[in-house]
């Protein structure tokens, strides 16, 4: 299921805050409708949220061929002499690009979008995408549509431009309307016909298309809010605003890859493991090897701690016993000290069992 919030246009947001919300299947099939603040609204699989006309600016601007980081930096500047706002204020995202090389760009103020994200944190929704209503009521091609609601009216033109107008009063079109067909003209996109949807009180579609010099159809708007999104929608949950896990969660892996990756670790588990039981084997038969050589050939030992020192010790006892010097004795050691360097010694030092020999310089010893 699908939950869509639209978001009210008020400057202040609270838990108390009325949302209009639908809920809707797969297939785009409401399911249930309403409007209360977001404790009271019900939960589905992934939450959409819609962004009001007013509060969305759009854009038209040829952009520097730069990567998509730089352009994000950019972008701030390159519309600030129409919002005549602070650019660290103002977030902004691209959109496709025309055959003219305009780039269609979506503005909203940063803090107030912030703080709409942060309320619906609060109330443990968090939004797949965050879209303007216009992406709702996208026309094709040559054709514009016209948004009369109670509370807001807003023209949406096939590229996606969208533009907020006050309601008009009499039966003339609103001034909004005549001056964009105007600039269209002046593009070279006139378009050819404009579809109105009223929520209430329809406009004659006469004085309309006289004025307009537009094929005008009226007909009225019933569950806009569970239209599908146009596919050329400018998500706002982009740069700063965008969801960390969407990049991992946008990943697939193949289960032949994650079980692929599961063998080989238990394979190299279970060859360091067989690894480590053939050394320790061998450490154990070799050890026994040590000590079976040592009590065949001091078979009076009873208690054997250390093999090796303790065959070293013994042999050093039969060998003085045997009157043959000991590698350890002094004069076993003056003897190796004479035959590897004759240099004559200035002071010879016996101590710990072992010999020290301070020879007297060459030059001195001429």
């Amino acid at each position: 299921m699908i939950l869509r919030l639209l978001v009210p246009p008020v400057d202040r947001l609270g838990p108390d805050t009325p949302f209009d919300w639908v809920l809707a299947d797969r297939a785009g099939a409401v399911l249930r409708e309403g409007r209360g603040p977001l404790g009271e609204v019900p939960r589905g699989d992934a939450v959409e949220v819609i962004l009001p006309a007013s509060r969305v600016l759009f854009a038209r601007l040829k952009l520097p061929k730069v990567n998509t980081a730089t352009i994000r930096e950019l972008l701030p500047y390159a519309v600030e002499d129409r919002l005549l706002a602070d650019p660290s204020q103002i977030h902004a995202v691209p959109g496709t690009t025309n055959a003219r090389g305009e780039t269609l760009v979506a503005v909203v103020d940063r803090g107030w979008f912030g703080s709409a994200l942060a309320l619906l944190a609060r109330a443990g929704l968090s939004p797949a995408r965050a879209v303007c209503e216009s992406a709702l009521a996208a026309p094709g091609p040559h054709s514009w549509t016209a948004v009369l609601g109670a509370e807001r009216c807003f023209l949406v033109e096939d590229d996606g431009h969208a533009v907020a107008f006050d309601r008009p009063a009499g039966r003339e079109p609103p001034l909004a309307l005549r001056i964009a067909v105007d600039e269209a003209e002046g593009r070279g996109t006139r378009p050819t016909q404009l579809e109105v949807l009223a929520e209430s009180a329809p406009p004659d579609a006469a004085p309309w298309s006289e004025t307009l010099g537009l094929t005008v159809r009226v007909r009225e708007a019933k569950g806009r809010l569970a239209l599908p999104v146009s596919p050329r929608a400018i998500d706002l949950l982009s740069g700063e605003f965008a969801r960390r896990s969407r990049t991992l969660s946008g990943i697939r892996v193949p289960r032949l890859a994650v079980g692929l990756a599961l063998a080989l670790v238990l394979l190299q588990v279970g060859l360091t493991a067989l690894d480590t039981f053939r050394l320790d084997r061998e450490r154990r038969a070799l050890e026994a090897e040590r000590e079976s050589l040592f009590r065949s050939a001091f078979p009076e030992a009873t208690t054997i701690v250390d093999p090796a020192l303790q065959m070293t010790r013994n042999l050093g006892a039969l060998q003085r016993s045997r009157g043959e010097a000991s590698p350890d004795d002094f004069l076993a050691q003056v003897t190796r000290a004479v035959q590897e360097d004759a240099t004559p010694a200035r002071k010879v030092t016996w101590a710990g069992g072992k010999l020290t020999v301070d020879r007297t310089p060459k030059a001195a010893a001429k």
